[in-house]
């Protein structure tokens, strides 16, 4: 049993890499440093252990897809679909992502230390995601629960058909149909302040405004 695996994978392809965590967590490895600069998609997917994972370097789409338990942690930049149809575990990436963070998550935490693109949290049915930066247009998406919180500015359509969950805005947005700004309540500000401390966040729970549906059933007019 290896306690940690040091992966390099800039000579290797995804379907190595991913053969070589599969072994390893067999064998009970909980730890792995992934170390890439080619931008290869789908690294630690679909994992069901509670292994920890730290990834260096630069990483395109789908990381950490179907994540069902793992902590893994990214130093540097991914593509899209981050955490794709995630059920549990906690993805931290310390540098920006492209569109669709936590497309259709179910549970678990996402967190981007920078920027993202379109389409966070669309179909997110319980997970929560905080982009501490700015993003781009239709933010939750179809969103049925959980929470998408953005300590920068969001962009059109913002909670567009928004069926479900909270998303909480420090800066400009649009918000889309079926969209409202709520009262921001003293669970919410109590929920937030956890969040920020646990994950380092520096952002004044004041500034932020929070954006519910409003209508249960807003496609039966």
């Amino acid at each position: 049993m290896k306690t940690e695996l040091v992966i390099s994978g800039n000579d290797l392809s995804t379907r190595e890499i991913n053969k070589m965590i599969k072994e390893g967590l067999k064998d009970n490895t909980k730890k792995f440093i992934i170390e890439n600069d080619k931008k290869l998609d789908s690294l630690v997917v679909g994992i069901r252990e509670e292994a920890k994972f730290i990834l260096k370097g630069e990483f395109g789409d789908f990381i950490g897809a179907l994540n069902d338990g793992a902590k893994i942690k990214v130093m540097g930049n991914t593509g899209r679909y981050l955490g794709d149809n995630m059920t549990a575990g906690e993805i931290i990436v310390e540098g920006s992502a492209k569109d669709g963070v936590g497309f259709g998550t179910y549970n678990g935490t996402i967190v981007v230390h920078g920027d993202a693109g379109n389409g966070v949290g669309q179909l997110n049915k319980g997970g929560t995601i905080i982009i501490d930066g700015d993003i781009k247009d239709l933010a939750g998406l179809y969103m049925l629960s959980g929470d998408i919180i953005v300590t920068g500015d969001a962009g059109k359509d913002t909670g567009d058909w928004i069926i479900g969950g909270n998303i909480y805005v420090a800066g400009d947005f649009e918000t889309g149909t079926n969209a409202k700004v709520s009262k921001v309540e003293k669970e919410d500000i109590l929920k937030l302040s956890k969040l920020f401390y646990d994950y380092g966040i520096k952002a004044e729970v004041e500034e932020f405004k929070k954006i519910q549906r409003k209508k249960l059933r807003p496609f039966y007019g």
